[in-house]
């Protein structure tokens, strides 16, 4: 796996949690968010008798899929069968499959492995997973948090102790292992001879050598593949790829690596006050006391007539009207401070809301909190629209690429054609895209009539933070 550290920190609309690096006992009890961090595992293989156990360091945005990899070389297994995770819940088990078993057996309420991060389903000191290995065997596995550690230095697996060998592949399960072991401990006993071929010389059941393991170990640590680096950054391309075959988006696959997602948040104030000029003019003029609203909800002529003076919109005005309902633009800045969380109506005046009086003269903490939000929209096609564009906007697709990777996306998908894909996807993802126009990110076009290219540097590092959020 990857050591690359970098990652975005972002304001959320709860406090945040205490960073792990600030508890003064060395680690914490939770980890906190998508936060990278070093969890440490107590591996133990069921029902042996004496225990044979690992205690293994890890990242925390390890996919199961690579830390399958790790736990087969920290235990001794040879891959050779099949596998699952699984954790329980609220009267019930959640199950983690493999890729391969989906594809074949697909189990509407399985997940792929490849799509969850291991601080999804161990998240406070103590969590377990259950790990499955060889079926017919029935080997099962106890994995538990025991450490959440900031040190993040050295993100490579490593494993820190351990006792006894791994059983022998396909030896029969537990029960026959623990028969393997009094005969191994009876040369007398007449299987004594078999047992040993069946072993090999080699074999000691007794023996571990972590420095071996570790050797191992670092051996597999050859990097990420640009998806998983995507699943295990980005949430929001994770949910994607849960409906999604990466062989049936080569367009997509194409610009994931250039969306450079572990490039750390680099928004700096002024960045920030040109992308939040329009949201922050706004909570300013709702001040402390709010604005009121015509009967319909709209904002009065007067207020429109300011917005019209004072901001800035790219293309410009149509016509001489100073009604809400004639500007998309004033119905999509009043929309996007609703969908923030940042303002609320009360007895028909629109009011700031705690957060939004407290972000309002912080244009930093917009930029984060706006990330966070991103992408708008409750039901699922309307986020996977929005994260495409998204992912367009962050690596600087041209509008070629941007059209042919939503034809063949959402075709993938399953909700629209060849014919209307890229309207449907403009349709879907329509609270993002309007958000995105209000602050500039798409430079002086509106939805997407036109390319990109002219957008400003800036909107590429504001589209990352809102995948990696």
């Amino acid at each position: 796996m990857s050591i690359r550290t970098g990652r975005v920190r972002h304001l959320s609309v709860v406090p945040d949690l205490p960073d792990p690096g600030e508890l003064s006992d060395g680690g914490t009890t939770q980890v906190t968010g998508r936060s990278l961090v070093s969890l440490v595992l107590g591996v133990t293989i069921d029902h042996t008798r004496p225990e044979i156990w690992r205690r293994v360091r890890v990242r925390s945005d390890l996919l199961l899929s690579e830390l399958h990899s790790v736990l087969q070389c920290v235990l001794g297994w040879e891959d050779r069968h099949m596998h699952a995770f699984s954790i329980g819940t609220v009267g019930a088990m959640r199950r983690f499959e493999m890729a391969e078993t989906l594809d074949h057996e697909p189990d509407d309420e399985a997940v792929s492995e490849e799509r969850v991060r291991l601080d999804e389903v161990l998240t406070v000191r103590g969590s377990v997973l259950i790990y499955e290995y060889d079926f017919g065997d029935g080997w099962t596995h106890t994995i538990v948090l025991e450490q959440i550690d900031s040190d993040i230095d050295d993100l490579r697996s490593v494993c820190l102790d351990g006792a006894r060998a791994c059983p022998p592949e396909d030896c029969g399960g537990p029960s026959h292992y623990a028969q393997d072991l009094d005969i191994a401990a009876d040369p007398a006993d007449p299987e004594f001879p078999r047992l040993l071929e069946r072993w090999g010389p080699a074999f000691n059941p007794y023996r571990f050598d972590v420095g071996a393991v570790n050797k191992k170990l670092h051996a597999l640590d050859t990097g990420r593949s640009v998806l998983a680096e995507a699943v295990a950054t980005a949430p929001a391309i994770g949910r994607l790829f849960d409906r999604v075959r990466p062989t049936e988006v080569p367009s997509l696959m194409a610009l994931l690596p250039r969306c450079e997602l572990t490039i750390e948040s680099s928004v700096d104030l002024p960045v920030a006050e040109i992308a939040m000029a329009k949201v922050v003019w706004f909570l300013a003029r709702i001040g402390d006391d709010g604005v009121v609203l015509t009967d319909a909800g709209y904002l009065k002529p007067a207020l429109i007539a300011a917005i019209r003076e004072e901001l800035d919109w790219g293309l410009g005005w149509v016509g001489t009207s100073n009604r809400e309902i004639d500007h998309h633009q004033v119905t999509d800045l009043r929309e996007a401070v609703r969908h923030l969380g940042l303002t609320r109506v009360s007895k028909g005046r629109l009011m700031r809301t705690k957060l939004g009086a407290s972000l309002a003269a912080d244009p930093v903490g917009l930029w984060r909190h706006a990330a966070s939000r991103l992408p708008l929209g409750k039901e699922t096609y309307e986020t996977d629209a929005a994260t495409l564009f998204l992912i367009s906007l962050a690596a600087s697709a041209s509008s070629t690429h941007r059209n042919e990777m939503l034809i063949e996306t959402v075709a993938e998908l399953g909700w629209a054609s060849e014919d209307s894909g890229v309207f449907d996807a403009q349709f879907a993802a329509q609270a993002t895209v309007s958000f995105l126009d209000l602050i500039g990110a798409h430079g002086p076009q509106f939805y997407f009539r036109q390319g990109v290219s002219d957008s400003p540097s800036w909107s590429r590092r504001f589209a990352r933070d809102a995948l990696l959020t």
